[in-house]
């Protein structure tokens, strides 16, 4: 006779082992999901918390770039009146000088020559007594600094250092040369330096203020942050993973090294919330696998979510950043000059010396007004382009005639440039349908960058034809340096300024391209860049042709 237990079904007996078996791999799987989430958003959070350090020491940085790009014009303009003038006497530079020094901010300590690399002349003389008559050759301290200026023939930012007069400071120094010419053999005259009291220029730029929320280092002894030498602070920062950040100087790098003082966040605040979440994923697991499937789901597709919200955010970030970094010095560059005229101006009775250069500073002033306008106006263009509340009025124009009148008013410049502009032949007839104020725009645009940017006796062809598909395809190529192929999208982004120093030189914010883009959208059409290194650019404009009348 067997008994009731020997009767019972094999799967009753396994159920409750497969069961167990079930709840800790959801025990093991919701413990792994709590560690995966945190391990994401901790990285998440250190990624913002980097994005905000940078955010907030990129005014650190444009200030500290804004002053001394100040503090260096100030020896340009005793350049000069020293090559006209070589045998200047100390009354004479204390004349100059005490002018040039009028408006300087409290940090620039003085000015002085070193005529045959002997300090010579100083400014002002009062506590400086110890540097005149300094030989820079019999210097071991100073010496590399001025002979550098010397073999490269340019501005040379030196220090901080002890300085002779006491103190620790920044030496800018420029070489002077004398005239070449039946006067002057262009040999060199000497030295033009000023220097700066590090201290109070850190207290300008607010470089302690900074310090109560950061901890910070600064790197680039000389300009020169390759060498690795930490100006101010700790240089264990750098085994603390810190956000850096370039200061460019005007001939030369610094480096900001910086981490919270609280350091970086270990654990989120989600944690909690995750540890809740997992207790109830897993209690849906052991009531029914379904339910805990779709909680799952669910939450798998909120992480997603706040993923993409975090790194939109953190895009539209570096957006800002790229904006703010141009902007800042863009907007203030005409501005600076537009304060700086109209104050010396104001600051000086009309029977100075000042006022004999008035009309000079009243163009520079209105030249730094019209800058500003064209800027402005370009960035408000762009906005309501690609708001969609452009002012476009869509018909049908001629393309040639359309195209000749662009290049008309560039001809001079283009002449004056040893440049060469190929047209389309005469007897070309095409019409598109578009803005013709809005194609002209789109072609001035084009031209302006072909003016700035091909090259001296360079050539720029304009072509014009009819597609099979009913478009009409403009092109603009030049044979000048070209774009890397990598960078050709980027140069079309808002802002986007390919080569930082020549960009400086020939003007803009990097609007051009993405106005064109935005118009030749606008009216149905397209615009596309075609280049590499050495090969010249091609920029191509589709627009849709004109129906025939009929």
């Amino acid at each position: 006779m067997t008994t009731p237990d020997a009767r019972m079904p094999s799967s009753e007996l396994v159920r409750p082992v497969s069961s167990w078996r079930r709840l800790g791999l959801g025990a093991i799987g919701c413990a792994v999901l709590v560690a995966a989430l945190e391990l994401s958003f901790a990285d998440i959070a250190r990624t913002k918390a980097q994005s905000d350090v940078r955010d907030d020491l990129n005014g650190l940085r444009a200030e500290i770039q804004q002053v001394l790009s100040l503090d260096v014009q100030l020896i340009r303009g005793m350049m000069g009146y020293v090559r006209a003038r070589p045998d200047l006497s100390q009354a004479e530079f204390t004349l100059i000088a005490q002018d040039i020094l009028e408006g300087a901010s409290g940090h620039v300590r003085n000015l002085a020559l070193a005529r045959d690399l002997v300090i010579s002349h100083m400014y002002p003389l009062e506590g400086n007594e110890a540097a005149v008559g300094l030989d820079y050759r019999n210097t071991p301290t100073q010496w590399p600094a001025v002979a550098r200026v010397i073999e490269e023939n340019r501005l040379v930012i030196a220090g901080p250092l002890e300085l002779a007069q006491g103190g620790l400071g920044l030496i800018a120094r420029f070489p002077i040369h004398q005239r070449a010419g039946p006067d002057g053999d262009g040999r060199l005259w000497g030295i033009a330096s000023t220097v700066i009291d590090f201290h109070l220029l850190l207290e300008q730029v607010g470089y302690h203020q900074f310090e109560t929320r950061y901890h910070l280092a600064l790197v680039g002894r000389d300009g020169d942050p390759e060498t690795g030498d930490v100006i101010l602070g700790d240089p264990g920062i750098r085994d603390l993973d810190p956000v850096v950040l370039e200061v460019v100087l005007p001939y030369g790098r610094w480096t900001i090294l910086a981490i919270p003082r609280q350091g970086w966040p270990a654990l989120t605040p989600y944690l909690p919330y995750f540890i809740a979440a997992a207790l109830l994923l897993f209690a849906g697991f052991a009531a029914l696998t379904l339910i805990r499937h779709r909680i799952a789901t669910e939450r798998h597709r909120a992480a997603l979510e706040i993923v993409n919200a975090l790194q939109r955010a953190e895009a539209a970030s570096s957006a800002k950043s790229s904006f703010m970094a141009v902007m800042s010095h863009e907007l203030r560059t005409p501005l600076n000059a537009i304060i700086g005229f109209s104050s010396l101006l104001e600051a000086h009775p009309k029977d100075s010396r000042v006022w004999d250069k008035a009309s000079e500073y009243v163009t520079d002033i209105r030249r730094s007004g019209e800058f500003l306008l064209s800027m402005i106006n370009d960035i408000l263009d762009l906005a309501r382009i690609e708001s969609g509340r452009h002012d476009l009025e869509l018909g049908a124009f001629d393309v040639a005639a359309s195209v000749r009148r662009c290049v008309r008013p560039f001809r001079v410049e283009f002449e004056l440039a040893g440049m060469t502009v190929m047209l389309p032949p005469e007897g070309v007839q095409l019409r598109a349908r578009g803005d013709a104020r809005g194609f002209q725009q789109i072609m001035n645009n084009l031209l302006s960058n072909a003016l700035k940017y091909a090259g001296k006796g360079s050539t720029v062809r304009i072509g014009i034809e009819s597609r099979p598909d009913r478009t009409i395809r403009i092109t603009v190529v030049d044979d000048g340096p070209g774009i890397p192929v990598e960078k050709i999208e980027h140069a079309m982004q808002p802002f986007v300024q390919l080569s930082s120093a020549h960009t400086r030189s020939v003007g803009g914010v990097g609007l051009g391209l993405a106005i064109c883009r935005a118009l030749a959208l606008a009216m149905g059409g397209s615009l596309s860049i075609k280049s590499s290194s050495g090969a010249g650019v091609s920029v191509e404009l589709l627009l849709q042709a004109a129906a025939e009348a009929g």
